[in-house]
């Protein structure tokens, strides 16, 4: 609505004021408030074009300033100071002025913004425009953005792929790149799908801004490279031997919220972000079940300078594989049963059943602990993810495959 009302006002004085028109140009493009440009328009009637260019120039300034996160601050050697980020590395800058240094910002933005050169135009000028792109208008979740980010980073950052023009990117040129990469067996073919991934984003979103007519990356032929070996999953999860000995010891450590949370999660199919979720109002204690119907979610926002924001954290009533299958019912054994009533007393009231310290729980305490009770007691050790699959190995008796798929939430079977 608000954008129909700003082109009616904006086209009035068009069609009035034909001498006006690179004026409103200018306001078209800093897409402000109805009553922003109202004023500013009568402005112009009232005080004339010299002090509407002044608006319009004090308008522009702060739509930049406005990028800017970090603080503009007078540092004691006299010089204004702040930081930016070029190519993922904090960069200081200082200017003998607040001014100087608020011009310099303004030319830098002016610059990150300014349409780009088809024929000119690199992986490295499109991917922070491609991050940005997605965070505002897809629903990638944070997670993804940051995990793209770190391939990113530990594959193209620095390469010279990255600053060569996007319309010389050839098959051959991305062939020789992977082979290179993978020429040592050093990474597995998840780590190069990951990489691929990103890339063919990137090609995907430059389709979209017409910037190329196809993607390169779809004519090289993957399955040429090698790859590492992956690890045997049949030795990458706990075993009975070790449960059983991890949970005896477990027991003698006390009723300390993480103690508790990993023998409880060792009772149930369920992902860490669901288990973080768990509330005291999800469990019916006569029919002993406890509702899976949320996740706790860990999640850093990407900044404006392709910087991260801190932690936050974030309920999510959309689960995992985003079918109804993530919701289900879970039978609540004996073992486990104790165990909430033992939590229930420690943190009666709280927001969700495990809260140390009045917090909620974090998955990287959750694994240190468990790490670190695994070496006491002589255990290997493996993630909270691998409780998971311990669950489902120790339950499968050859027959139960479509009840276990259930119970872990599953889109398919075949998962």
């Amino acid at each position: 609505m608000m954008r129909n009302t700003h082109q009616t006002t904006l086209q009035t004085y068009e069609n009035t004021q034909p001498d006006y028109s690179n004026l409103v140009t200018e306001l078209k493009e800093l897409n402000h408030s109805e009553d922003a440009l109202t004023f500013l328009l009568e402005s112009v009637r009232v005080n004339g074009w010299d002090e509407a260019l002044k608006l319009i120039e004090k308008m522009k300034r702060e739509k930049y300033l406005d990028q800017h996160q970090n603080k503009l601050y007078l540092s004691s050697d006299g010089y204004w100071r702040t930081y930016i980020y070029q190519n993922g590395k904090r960069k200081t800058v200082r200017k003998k002025s607040q001014k100087e240094l608020e011009d310099y910002l303004i030319a830098y933005y002016q610059a990150q913004n300014a349409p780009l050169n088809p024929d000119k135009v690199s992986l490295s000028d499109l991917y922070p425009k491609w991050a940005k792109y997605r965070r505002d208008n897809t629903s990638v979740k944070p997670k993804t953005i940051v995990e793209n980010a770190n391939d990113w980073k530990r594959f193209y950052e620095g390469t010279e792929l990255v600053n060569l023009p996007l319309s010389s990117l050839t098959p051959l040129i991305l062939t020789r790149f992977f082979r290179n990469l993978t020429k040592d067996r050093s990474l597995t073919a998840r780590n190069v799908s990951n990489a691929r991934g990103v890339l063919n984003g990137i090609f995907s979103y430059s389709i979209e801004e017409g910037i190329l007519e196809s993607n390169p990356l779809k004519e090289v032929n993957f399955k040429d490279f090698d790859y590492k070996s992956v690890e045997d999953q049949i030795n990458n999860v706990f075993n009975k031997v070790d449960v059983d000995r991890l949970l005896t010891y477990l027991e003698t450590k006390g009723d300390e919220p993480y103690y508790l949370a990993i023998r409880l999660f060792f009772n149930l199919f369920i992902r860490i972000g669901e288990f973080k979720a768990l509330s005291w109002s999800d469990i019916n204690w006569d029919d002993r079940t406890i509702y899976v119907h949320k996740q706790l979610l860990t999640e850093r926002e990407l900044n404006d300078d392709m910087t991260f924001s801190s932690r936050g954290v974030r309920v999510s009533n959309q689960m995992k594989g985003n079918t109804s299958k993530g919701y289900r019912y879970e039978y609540l054994t004996d073992e486990a049963l104790e165990i909430l009533e033992k939590a229930k007393k420690i943190n009666p009231d709280g927001e969700f059943i495990f809260m140390p310290f009045g917090k909620p729980m974090t998955t990287d305490r959750f694994n240190r602990t468990l790490k670190k009770c695994c070496e006491e007691c002589g255990v290997t050790y493996h993630s909270s993810h691998k409780i998971r699959f311990y669950a489902a190995s120790s339950t499968y008796n050859g027959d139960n495959i479509a009840d276990l798929s259930v119970l872990m939430g599953h889109s398919m079977v075949s998962s």
